[in-house]
Order: structure tokens, then C-alpha cells, then sequence
């Protein structure tokens, strides 16, 4: 037979109106609590439940009425119960609770005993406590013990102690009046109390393991609600209260529509937002646009016609030495023309008056004339050989040789520039070319470098710096040890072949480990002399390698052991030993490990699940506010540290150097072509300026009029040695030489008169920059002139500025004008603003001022603020709620109403399992069935939920149809959930109280055949008492199964306390029989509270009463207190025939 526990002994303390200890003992067959109404008898029941019960399935004063009017406010709680609350007294319109014990600190204390059919025994005690005046929020400890232990004497210690536990771990002995305390039970043996704690799920847990109940969550449910089994109505309402508990998915509502509600709040921030930014509209640009009007009007504003002759003025006087310059240089090709032409009137006024002597006879003389010959024939094999040599020249240069004077000018002109602008470009070019030269050498320093570093690292054989290595050999020569004695700590590690991913992140964050120098105990102190007193040049780290690291195995627990053991994770885990047999390797790995315990991860989301971590870039967390990344250099191969193997930097080092090699090439090369480019230049100048400096004039070159010249003086030279010269040939040519003559003094009449006018306006100019001194006009004026000054159709004439300054000042008069406007509506578009956003948003206006320039600066920054923070963070948080948080709710909603719907089926099951255990009638059984029934609400719950789930993806994507849609189902769903309205709320209940998704009913089989013989439900034709016997039934058969002990075969309950509050008062005493009747083959022990009078039922079931009564309350300061005694079945009797005959 399995163990099964009843309670044996109830002991209170102050509970209620029982003032004082009491002790009340029960027997196995159940005990019936009896006295008048209001005597206390539910109190006991409730303080049994207290020692229990968890709070939440207490249920006291199960047999009152709590939907009455006004219930709510006297509802007992234990704080009450600890004060002894035992009435109310009205007096002038307010209301008091009576108390027995209302002042100072008080205290309560309830054990409740169970005993076991093998004598076992447990005792669990419950104490409460109020302190001052309070009536609420009452401390609690909680204490069980082994055995029948009294709780008199040891909560008096308890309560006399200012409420300190460690009385519960004093031992006792036995009082005078026989009852034991801590140390001794009962029954003789020893005991005590064991575990003490204050939280009562602890002590719960504790209580259910030591008495048997496994399945706590449904034995207490049941357990609770039978004690409130006062009155049975229909199987349905039956099975639905009583046997099912409220499903988690009626109870997880509220916390769904929190989940959802904040996606309402996001949405509407969302909305205030897009409002605010609506009614803000294009503020800044129009901010920055007035702003800018008022600016350019402030300045036009002081812009009057002296203002604008000072700025003309200006302009002329800046303009004055360019325009002189230009004179100048036209003035001297002028002159040069000039002379040119009055040599070429010469030669031909000289032919003229040779032809005329000619004619007229006056000179047979052919000397003369003979010497011009020669000396025109020698001018013009002179130009023939300029002519010669300046079309080399241009030739050269590839231009076309010109074939006129104005060609000649005109190409002059052409070089001129030419020159000029390729004496600029080799200026501009300058920082080019410097910049060229400058990366060419800086190529060499790094291939030279580059080179001098891998000849370093071949020869000294190790991959630390040149300024680590030249450090330690300083140290080791001056104490005169070997270098591998003093290692750095990257020397003996380098990285895990399979962990290559993770080598930016060693060197970044391990390297200042790295270069520190390991310095061997023996070697400590000469080395610490010797860095003190020398100047090491750069930054040394030692670090104190003692006797007991050096060549030593890690000790168990140690930095090092659990490197090697647990260190895969972590950065140092990442590297290895090179060489673990050296002295200082142990010291090493208990430095590594202990600087690079970071955890890698794959990313920085994840950091604060850690102390420190990492990635593999090289951003580590150091702290919990601390993240640090070193990216102040590249950090290239060719610099790592952490390879006790130098073959792989030998290796980067030989890419590194090729690398430089083709970098000092391609410098080279650009630096060449560079320097080529301005050569180029550099001739091309030369060139032009040889051209016109070597050739100023067209006479010089000029072979046509040379030879011209001199076959026309041969031609009257031979004339005049004929014997019969031609007259008319020679007054031919003497008229030619007249019209040459005429020509050239027309050309150099007008070269003259036109250097006259270029000299009169230098000369004007000059006076003009030396007479200037206009007054100073402002910057910004200035660029606003001159902005005006370049859209005019009228340049500025320096001599005769009056129509450019009159059409500058008109423009400035319309530009006022315009901008006075503009400003206008710019001002009103602000103003209309700002006056709808203080209209539409009032709590939310940023400065109130009458100055409209000073608010609108705030309201910009609101506008920025806005787009920069607010619409981005609401947006976020409403697109994060409605694709995680909303969606997740109402699909955790509803999933959990289909498993609670899957869980029903599952509690008919264990019930149906005790049921079978005990025939219902002779030879038959009872089996109860849910069926399920489709309800509309569910269905469309199911549809909702499956369209939320189907758009999850899209939203997540942004598409603004599906976040449109997503929206409106959950806020149409969380508006129904949440609404108070008759028909939404009978919607939800339907929907998430899955116990409406099954009728219940029980069907009758036979034991033998297994034919069903009869069904009973709510429409079945049941008389009341064999409806109430089949209810209590299916109670007594759920609670027997869950109950139970699985490891026995039958289905007697391991805990047989059953406490029913009043039950069946209103009944048939034959119906009430049945009932009990029922319980009593599940092997129940009933307490059960009921007045004598309704006691003849009950009398068969029980085997003890308690009789409860109290002292009445007269007088004012009445203390009505209640008082207990236990009666045998055979007093009770007689007791009631005594109350019978009176």
C-alpha cells in the first residue's frame, strides 16, 4: 500500500479572532469544523490553507459571498487575519475594521502537521508579522520540520528574539505540560525543524516533496477550488470552474495588449512626428533664404550713389595699371611699325629723286647711283639671310611662316602670348614637379628602408623591431648574458595555422604585450640598474619572471592550466608556444592568457554578454563602458610580431621590398615625365621669345620689298648707262615711287595719329591712378557691386564711368526692391509657420518670443531635430514593434490558445485515469469527454493571425502597403481584445478561453463489456443529487490521479486532505450523501466546515468534530475571541440531542 499523509494537527497563534496558542488534532477518517455563523469556523480552514496553499489558490472564506456589494472591502487577507480584524463599526458616515490586536507589532503563527499511514510525520509552520501601526505588507517566515512538533514554546522564543530565525536551529526539550518542542517529537524520536526560509515557493516545494504531491501546479488548483465547492450547478460550469484552471492564454491577455500597446504609442509618436514635419515643411530653406535677404538687405540698404562711385572708383583705379601695361606695349609696337615705314619712305623718296635727276638730265654722273646699288643688293642678301634664319626659327617651332607685314605682327603678337603662357605653366607647375621629386625620394627611403629591413631580420633571425632587438642586445652586452636568455614575450608565440582570421586582432590588441621583455629572476636586478642609469632611447617594458614560473607545468586552476584547458574561445587561445622548454614560457602564457581573455566574436552586438571581447578587426571591449580600436596606423605583414616562425615575415618582408621597388618605379617615372613636360615648356618659351626678340621688325625679314628695292635700282642703273634711256619707263616708275611715297606717309600719318591718341590716354590714365583716392567701401558691399556689376549690359569705362555707375546704382534700386518683397513674403511664410505649429503642437513650441528673427532659429533646429532623431527613432521603433515585439504577442497569443486547447484534452485524460480507478454505480465506470465545438471568434482569430504571419517578411522589407495593412489588423485586434464592450468582450472570451471550445458531459460504461449505458450532461435527465454525486465524482477522481503516486498501481492519493468550505448546505442531505459518499471511495480525509444543524449528513465521513464558538461582542471596547474544542463522533451525538431537547 503507498504512503498517504492527513493532517493530524492544526496549531494557531494569534490567527484571527483565536487570541493565543490553540492546538487541534484530526484523525484519519476526516473531521467536520462545526459552530454558529460567524464563529470562526472558516477561519481555521483558511489558516490550514496558509500552511498549504500558495497564495494565489487560498481562497479564503470560501463559503462567503464575494460578488455581493461591498464584499470586496471586507474580504480577508492575512494581514487581517494577523490583526485580528473581527468587525466594522460605522459611525457619522465612516467606516472602521475592529481589531483584536490593531496596535503596536503583533504576530501570528500557523503549523499544520500531516502524518503518514507509516507514521512519518511533517510540520510546517508559517509566521507573520506587522510592525508600528501597519495593516498591510506583513513579513513572513516560513519553516518546516520532521515529526509532530509544538510551536508554542519556540515561536514565543521567536517573537520574544525580535523575530530571529536562529531559535529555529536552538534545540529543545519537553515543557512541563507533556508537549514537545524543537529536538523531540512526539512520538520520542528526534526531530526538529529543518529549512527555513522566506520565500514560500521554497517552502511549498519543500512541503509537496516531503508529503508526495508531484504534480503541485493541478493538485493545487483542484485542492483550492474544492475548498470553495459550496454549491454545484451544471456539469459544464462544473467541469469548466472546478476541473479546469483559467487557460494561460486568458491569462497572458493583458500582458499581450502591453506588448501591443506600445506599437499604438509608436504609432502615434510617428504620426506627431510626420505632423510636425508637415507643418514645418522646406522652414529651413526658408529660413536660410530669409536670412540671406535680410543680410543682402541690410547691406543694399547702405548703398547710395557716393557708395557706388567709390566702388566704380575702386574698380577704375585697380583696372588702371593693366590697361596702362597693355598701352604701353601697343604703343611700342606702334613706334616700331613707325620706323619700319619711315625707312621704307625713305628708300623710296630716294628712288623718286634719282628717277627725277634721271629724267631731267641734271646728273650723268652714275656713282651715286651705282653706290645705292651695291648697298641695296647688300641689304638685300642681309634680310635674305634673316628671312632665312627666321624661317628656321618658326619652321622649328612648326608655325607657318607669314607672308605679310600683318602676318608678321600678328604672329608677333601670337609668340608673345605664347611665351607668357608657358612661363606660367612652368610657375603653376612648380608644386607638381616638387611634389613629384618629393614621393620619388620618399619611394627610395621606403625601398632602401624595405631592403635594410630584410637584410636585418635574415641576419638577427627574429621578427621584433629593429629599436626591440637594438634595446635588448644593449642590456645583454653591458650585463654580459645571452640574448635568448632575455626573450620578448612574442618570440615564443605565434598563431594557430587554422586561426589566420584572427591575426589583425592579436597584433592590434596583444602587441604592447608583446614587446615586453621577459627578465629571468637572476637577472632582475642588475637589469633594473641598468635601465635606470642609461638612456634606452625609446619605451621598455620588463616584466619579472620568478624561480617558481620558469620550466614549471602549469598548476591546477592557475591563468595557465586553464589557458591550456579553456582558452579556445578567447584571443590568447588563438596563439601557441614555439618553443614551450624555455625558461620563461610558463610566465609567458600566464601573461598572454591573462592580457588577451577576450572573447572573440563575430560581432560587436554581442559584446555585453561578456567582460571583455573582440572581434576580428580589432575592436575589443575593455570594459563595460570602454571599447577601444587602435586604427592610427595600417599595420602591414611585414610588422607583425607573433611569429616565433621568421619565415613567413622573411616572406612579407621580400613582397613588401618588391612592392617599393615597383612604387619607387612608377614615382620615378612620373617624376620624369613631369620634368620632361616643363622642358617642354621651358624651350617652347625660349623659342617664341628668340623669334621676337631676334626679329622686331617686318622690314628686317621682309625679302620682297629688299629685293624689290634693289632690282629697281638695277634696272635705273642700267638705264642710265644705255645710250638712249627710256623716259618714259623711268617717269613710269618715278610716278610708281610717288604713289609708294603717298601710301606710306598715309600709313605712318595714321600709325602716328593713332600712338597720339593710345599716349593721350596713358597719359590720362596715369593722372587718373595718381588723382584716385576713393573712400573705403566695405567687403560685403564690395561682392554685392560686384556681383550687380557683372550682369550689366554697360562695361565700366575707366575715363567715362558715369553710364556704367548710373546702370549699376539702377540695378541696385531694383534689386532693393525685389529683395524688400521677397523678405516680405518670406517674413509671412515663417510667421504662418510658426503660428500653425504653436496652434497644432502648444506643449511642444520652443520659444515663445515676440521676435520672430530670434524664434525661428529654434523652430529650425526642432525641424532638424525631427529629421535627424525623431522621425528616424519613432519610425524604427514602430517598424521594430510591428515585425518583432506586436506580431510576436499576438502570435505567442494564440499560440499558446492552441496548446492550452491540446492541454484540455490532456486534463480529461489524467481525470478519466482516476476516474477508472473506482466504479461509479455497482459494475460500472465513468469516463468524462470534451468535444470540441467550432466557435466563429476562434476562427477569425486564426485568420488575423495567419494574415500577421504572412506579412511579417514584406514589413520587415519596408513594403508601405504591408505596414499599412500589418497596422490596421493588430490595432483592430487590440481595440477588440481591449474593449469593454458587451460584444468584443464575449468576442475574446470565445476566442482565448479555450475552455468554451469543448461541451463537456460524462458517459456510463460497463465494466464487463465496455458498452456505453448512459450519458449524463447538463440536458440529460438527472435528478439534482445524482448530478451533484457525479460531480463530486469527477472531482474525487481528477484530484485521486494527480494525486497519486505513479510508481504504485492503485490510484489512492498520497495526500488525503480534502477541505470543502460549507459544501452542499443547500442540498438534499440524500444528494450530499451521495457526494461524500464519492469522495470516500477516492480514500479523501474530509475537513469540512459546516453549523450543526447541517451536521446529520456529514456525520457518517468524518471521525472528529471540532467545535468552534466565540464570545459575543457587547460593550465598546468588546474583544470577542474564539475557542475551540474537539469532540468524539459519540459527544458530538449526544452533545446535539442535548441542543435538540433544548
Amino acid at each position: 500500500m503507498s504512503e498517504q499523509f492527513h493532517l493530524s494537527r492544526l496549531q494557531v497563534i494569534n490567527w484571527g479572532v483565536f487570541d493565543g496558542y490553540h492546538d487541534i488534532g484530526f484523525g484519519p477518517g476526516g473531521a467536520l469544523i462545526a459552530g454558529a455563523s460567524g464563529s470562526g469556523k472558516s477561519s481555521l480552514l483558511d489558516a490550514i490553507s496558509l500552511g498549504f496553499l500558495p497564495f494565489n489558490r487560498r481562497n479564503f472564506n470560501a463559503s462567503g459571498d464575494n460578488t455581493a456589494a461591498g464584499s470586496s472591502a471586507g474580504r480577508r487577507t492575512v494581514d487581517k487575519y494577523v490583526r485580528g480584524a473581527w468587525g466594522q463599526r460605522s459611525d457619522g458616515g465612516t467606516s472602521q475594521v475592529m481589531y483584536l490586536r490593531g496596535e503596536g507589532t503583533t504576530w501570528s503563527a500557523v503549523a499544520v502537521t500531516y502524518r503518514s499511514n507509516t507514521g512519518r510525520a511533517i510540520t510546517g509552520l508559517v509566521l507573520k508579522w506587522l510592525t508600528g501601526e501597519s495593516r498591510s505588507d506583513s513579513s513572513s517566515r516560513y519553516v518546516l520540520g520532521d515529526g509532530d512538533l509544538s510551536i508554542e514554546d519556540v515561536c514565543n522564543r521567536w517573537a520574544a528574539g525580535r523575530f530571529d530565525a536562529s531559535v529555529f536551529k536552538d534545540t529543545g526539550g519537553e515543557r512541563s505540560d507533556g508537549k514537545y518542542t524543537r529536538g523531540e517529537r512526539s512520538d520520542g524520536e528526534y526531530g526538529g525543524w529543518r529549512f527555513s526560509t522566506k520565500v514560500e515557493s521554497q517552502y511549498l516545494a519543500q512541503l509537496y516533496s516531503s508529503i508526495g504531491i508531484r504534480s503541485s501546479d493541478a493538485a493545487q488548483q483542484l485542492l483550492g477550488k474544492a475548498k470553495s465547492l459550496k454549491s454545484v450547478g451544471g456539469l459544464e460550469q462544473f467541469v469548466r470552474d472546478f476541473m479546469l484552471d483559467e487557460p494561460d492564454s486568458l491569462a497572458r491577455l493583458p500582458e499581450a495588449l502591453k506588448q501591443i500597446d506600445p506599437l499604438v504609442e509608436a504609432r502615434e509618436l510617428l504620426a506627431v512626428a510626420q505632423r510636425k514635419r508637415k507643418i514645418l515643411g522646406d522652414i529651413e530653406a526658408i529660413q536660410v533664404r530669409y536670412a540671406s535677404e535680410s543680410s543682402d538687405l541690410g547691406i543694399i540698404d547702405l548703398v547710395d550713389p557716393p557708395m557706388v562711385r567709390a566702388y566704380t572708383d575702386h574698380v577704375r583705379l585697380r583696372e588702371c595699371p593693366a590697361q596702362i601695361e597693355a598701352l604701353d606695349a601697343t604703343i611700342t609696337q606702334l613706334d616700331n611699325e613707325y620706323a619700319d615705314l619711315t625707312r621704307q619712305l625713305n628708300l623710296a623718296k630716294a628712288e623718286g629723286d634719282s628717277l627725277n635727276a634721271q629724267i631731267s638730265g641734271a646728273s650723268a654722273n652714275v656713282g651715286p647711283l651705282q653706290a645705292q646699288v651695291t648697298a641695296a643688293e647688300a641689304q638685300a642678301e642681309e634680310v635674305s639671310r634673316r628671312r632665312a634664319a627666321f624661317e628656321e626659327l618658326v619652321t622649328a617651332q612648326g608655325i607657318d611662316v607669314p607672308d605679310s607685314a600683318d602676318e608678321f605682327w600678328e604672329l608677333r603678337e601670337a609668340l608673345t602670348k605664347q611665351a607668357t603662357e608657358m612661363l606660367g605653366k612652368l610657375e603653376w607647375g612648380r608644386e607638381a614637379s616638387t611634389d613629384a621629386e618629393y614621393a620619388q625620394k620618399s619611394a627610395r627611403i621606403l625601398r632602401d628602408n624595405a631592403a635594410k629591413e630584410l637584410k636585418r631580420v635574415e641576419q638577427v633571425g627574429s621578427a621584433l623591431p629593429e629599436f626591440a632587438v637594438a634595446m635588448r642586445d644593449h642590456i645583454c652586452t653591458a650585463i654580459g648574458v645571452d640574448p635568448g636568455e632575455l626573450p620578448y614575450v612574442a618570440e615564443l608565440f605565434d598563431l594557430r595555422p587554422d586561426q589566420q582570421r584572427w591575426r589583425v586582432a592579436v597584433e592590434k590588441v596583444l602587441r604592447g604585450v608583446g614587446l615586453r621583455l621577459l627578465v629571468p629572476d637572476r637577472h632582475h636586478a642588475k637589469v633594473l640598474r641598468f635601465v635606470n642609469e642609461t638612456n634606452m632611447r625609446g619605451r621598455l617594458a620588463l616584466h619579472h619572471v620568478r624561480n617558481s614560473a620558469g620550466g614549471t607545468e602549469p598548476e591546477p586552476n592557475t591563468v595557465s592550466a586553464r589557458s591550456v584547458s579553456d582558452s579556445s574561445r578567447t584571443l590568447a587561445g588563438k596563439l601557441f608556444l614555439v618553443n614551450p622548454d624555455h625558461a620563461c614560457a610558463a610566465e609567458a602564457l600566464d601573461v598572454i592568457t591573462a592580457a588577451g581573455d577576450h572573447i572573440c566574436v563575430d560581432t560587436p552586438d554581442v559584446f555585453a554578454r561578456f567582460r571583455r571581447a573582440v572581434t576580428d578587426s580589432g575592436l575589443y571591449k575593455e570594459s563595460d563602458r570602454v571599447a577601444v580600436k587602435d586604427d592610427r596606423r595600417p599595420l602591414k605583414p611585414s610588422e607583425y610580431i607573433y611569429q616565433g616562425d621568421i619565415s613567413a615575415k622573411l616572406e612579407a618582408l621580400h613582397t613588401e621590398l618588391a612592392e617599393a621597388e615597383e612604387s619607387f618605379a612608377r614615382a620615378r617615372k612620373a617624376a620624369d615625365d613631369i620634368a620632361a613636360q616643363r622642358q617642354q615648356w621651358r624651350d617652347r618659351a625660349a623659342a617664341c621669345r628668340a623669334i621676337y626678340e631676334q626679329f622686331p621688325q617686318w622690314s628686317q625679314i621682309d625679302i620682297e620689298t629688299a629685293d624689290g628695292h634693289a632690282d629697281r635700282l638695277r634696272e635705273q642703273y642700267e638705264l642710265l648707262l644705255a645710250d638712249h634711256p627710256d623716259i618714259e619707263a623711268l617717269s613710269a616708275r618715278a610716278e610708281e615711287c610717288w604713289t609708294d611715297i603717298q601710301t606710306l606717309m598715309t600709313r605712318r600719318g595714321a600709325i602716328q595719329t593713332r600712338r597720339d591718341d593710345l599716349d593721350s590716354r596713358r597719359t590720362q590714365l596715369l593722372e587718373l591712378a595718381d588723382r584716385l583716392s576713393p573712400p573705403a567701401v566695405s567687403e560685403p558691399a564690395t561682392e554685392l557691386l560686384r556681383r550687380f556689376a557683372a550682369e550689366l549690359p554697360v562695361t565700366l569705362e575707366l575715363l567715362n564711368p558715369e553710364p556704367h555707375r548710373d546702370a549699376l546704382f539702377a540695378a541696385v534700386r531694383r534689386e532693393r526692391d525685389q529683395l524688400t518683397e521677397s523678405r516680405r513674403r518670406s517674413h509671412e511664410e515663417l510667421s504662418r509657420i510658426i503660428a500653425t505649429f504653436d496652434t497644432s503642437f502648444p506643449d511642444a513650441i520652443p520659444n515663445d518670443s515676440d521676435d520672430l528673427d530670434e524664434r525661428v532659429h529654434d523652430y529650425v533646429a526642432v525641424c532638424r531635430h525631427i529629421d535627424e532623431r525623431e522621425l528616424p527613432d519613432a519610425y524604427d521603433r514602430m517598424m521594430r514593434l510591428i515585425t518583432e515585439q506586436a506580431p510576436d504577442a499576438i502570435l505567442t497569443l494564440h499560440r499558446v490558445a492552441e496548446q492550452e486547447t491540446r492541454r484540455i484534452s490532456e486534463q480529461i485524460d489524467r481525470v478519466n485515469g482516476g476516474l477508472s480507478a473506482v466504479e461509479f454505480n455497482r459494475g460500472t465506470r465513468l469516463t468524462l469527454r470534451a468535444t470540441p465545438r467550432s466557435l466563429a471568434a476562434v476562427s477569425e482569430l486564426t485568420e488575423i493571425v495567419k494574415a500577421i504571419s504572412r506579412r511579417v517578411a514584406e514589413v520587415s522589407m519596408g513594403d508601405k502597403k504591408a505596414i499599412l495593412e500589418q497596422y490596421a489588423d493588430i490595432l483592430r485586434l487590440r481595440n477588440r481584445l481591449a474593449s469593454t464592450a458587451p460584444e468584443d468582450r464575449n468576442w475574446t472570451r470565445d476566442a482565448l478561453d479555450v475552455r468554451n471550445r469543448f461541451t463537456f458531459d460524462c458517459a456510463e460504461w460497463d465494466v464487463r463489456t465496455d458498452e456505453l449505458i448512459r450519458t449524463h450532461s447538463n440536458a440529460g435527465d438527472n435528478s439534482g443529487g445524482e448530478q451533484e454525486k457525479l460531480m463530486a465524482f469527477c472531482l474525487a477522481g481528477a484530484l485521486s490521479f494527480n494525486l497519486a503516486n505513479p510508481d504504485s498501481g492503485d490510484n489512492t492519493p498520497v495526500f488525503a486532505q480534502l477541505m470543502l468550505d460549507e459544501a452542499f448546505s443547500k442540498s438534499d442531505p440524500q444528494f450530499a450523501s451521495q457526494a461524500l459518499e464519492a469522495f470516500r471511495k477516492f480514500g479523501f480525509q474530509l475537513v469540512i466546515v459546516a453549523t450543526v444543524q447541517n451536521a446529520t449528513t456529514i456525520q457518517p465521513y468524518i471521525d472528529g468534530v471540532v467545535m468552534v464558538s466565540k464570545t459575543e461582542a457587547t460593550g465598546r471596547n468588546a474583544r470577542p475571541v474564539a475557542s475551540v474544542a474537539t469532540k468524539t463522533i459519540t459527544d458530538f451525538t449526544a452533545l446535539r440531542k442535548d441542543l435538540a431537547c433544548v
